[in-house]
């Protein structure tokens, strides 16, 4: 079972902030067929794509993301966005995003080293 962190309404106000700032500037760099968290852009129509091209090839390609994201290494990430943005604040919240304790129902806090909460 993987653990989710619930943000307050100030944490939510502040991804929103820095989605607004951080995706056009990382937005041009992603590949038409990338569907995920992207604007104008949703899970069915990554399944419109997937269907219609399962008609024109006689492959198919299957990728488990499973647990992609409990396993990024927060400094490749971070040196990733710092390419792409050189604004010290959206770097700020990343970063302290990335590095949050995760808290265990014990009140047990763990430190993160890798993975995206």
């Amino acid at each position: 079972m993987r653990q989710w962190g619930i943000p307050t309404v100030s944490g939510r106000v502040a991804q929103m902030v820095v989605k607004l700032v951080f995706e056009p500037c990382i937005e041009p760099v992603f590949l038409p067929d990338s569907y995920g968290y992207r604007p104008g852009k949703s899970a069915l129509d990554a399944i419109a794509v997937t269907r219609k091209r399962c008609w024109q090839y006689g492959w198919i390609l299957e990728f488990d993301m499973k647990v992609m994201f409990d396993n990024i290494e927060h400094e490749l990430l971070l040196r990733a966005v710092r390419k792409h943005t050189e604004c010290k604040w959206v770097i700020f919240y990343i970063k302290r995003w990335l590095k949050a304790p995760l808290q265990l129902p014990d009140g047990t806090l763990v430190e993160r080293t890798k993975g995206a909460p």
